[in-house]
C-alpha cells in the first residue's frame, strides 16, 4: 500500500507539472552571433526574475529535526519580448520551471536547501540552493524574520551559461494553518554568451515578494508573486513538511 503522504506528493507533483507546462521550447533559449549587448543585458534580467532561488516558504527556522519536500513551479513573462526576438531570434513571451525542492533545519537556526527544476519542452534545467539563518525564530506573538542567501544555474544551454546570486531578507507570522510572509532582496544575475564575440554581461535587480503557507497537515500549499524589476513571477509549491 502507498503511504498517503506518498500519494498525495504525487498528486501534487502532476498538478505543478501541469500549471508548470509553457510554450518555451529549445530554440527558444540560443543567442544570435551578432546580437546587441543591451539585448543580451535584457534576457539577462528575465533570466534572473525566473530562474534566481526562491524560498517559496516563511522565515521559520525548520530547527534540527525538520525537513521539507516538494514539488513547484515558476512562471514570469518577459519583460522585453523584442529582445528575445532580435538576440534569441524566436518569439519568447514567458519563462517557466517546474521541479523539486527540499529544506533541512540545522542547529543554531541555520536552514539548507536546494532545488532541481526543468525548463519545459528544452533540454534546459535549473539547480540552485540556499543557506538560511533565522534572526528572530518567531513565537506565538513574534514573528520570525530571517536573512538568506541563495544561488541558482542554468544548464544545458549550448549558447550561454547562466547563473544568479541572490540576498534576501523575510519576515512571516503563522495564525493557525496560515502563515503569510513578505521579503525584499537583491539578485545579481550574469550570462556568459558562448556564440561570437559576445561579451559577458552582469545584471542587478532588486525584488519584492510575498505568500501564504497553508498548512494542511503534512501537506502544505504555499501560493508566492515576486515582483523583480519590472517581471511578474508566480511561484507555487506543493509539498510535505515533517
Amino acid at each position: 500500500m502507498v503511504p498517503v503522504g506518498t500519494r498525495a506528493l504525487r498528486r501534487c507533483a502532476l498538478v505543478v507539472a501541469l500549471i508548470g507546462t509553457g510554450p518555451v521550447a529549445a530554440e527558444d533559449l540560443q543567442l544570435q552571433p551578432g546580437a546587441a549587448a543591451g539585448d543580451i543585458a535584457a534576457m539577462a534580467k528575465d533570466l534572473s526574475a525566473a530562474y534566481a532561488y526562491k524560498a517559496v516558504g516563511p522565515a521559520e527556522a525548520f530547527g534540527t529535526v525538520g525537513f521539507g519536500i516538494g514539488t513547484f513551479a515558476t512562471r514570469v513573462g518577459v519583460d522585453d519580448e523584442g529582445a528575445w526576438q532580435r538576440a534569441g531570434g524566436t518569439d519568447t513571451d514567458t519563462l517557466y520551471a517546474y521541479g523539486l525542492r527540499a529544506r533541512k533545519g540545522l542547529p543554531l537556526g541555520i536552514d539548507v536547501s536546494a532545488f532541481y527544476a526543468d525548463v519545459p519542452s528544452s533540454d534546459a534545467r535549473v539547480i540552485g540552493g540556499a543557506l538560511q539563518y533565522a534572526l528572530l525564530e518567531g513565537s506565538a506573538v513574534t514573528p520570525g524574520v530571517a536573512v538568506r542567501a541563495g544561488y541558482s544555474r542554468l544548464d544545458g544551454i549550448n549558447d550561454f551559461d547562466f547563473d544568479a546570486l541572490s540576498l534576501d531578507a523575510i519576515v512571516s507570522k503563522g495564525f493557525a494553518i496560515l502563515t503569510p510572509y513578505a521579503g525584499v532582496g537583491y539578485v545579481r544575475g550574469e550570462i556568459d554568451p558562448k556564440v561570437g564575440t559576445l561579451d559577458r554581461e552582469s545584471v542587478d535587480r532588486a525584488r519584492v515578494f510575498g505568500g501564504m503557507r497553508v498548512s494542511l497537515g503534512l501537506l502544505d500549499i504555499t501560493p508566492e508573486i515576486e515582483q523583480s524589476g519590472g517581471s511578474t513571477v508566480a511561484n507555487l509549491r506543493l509539498g510535505v513538511t515533517l
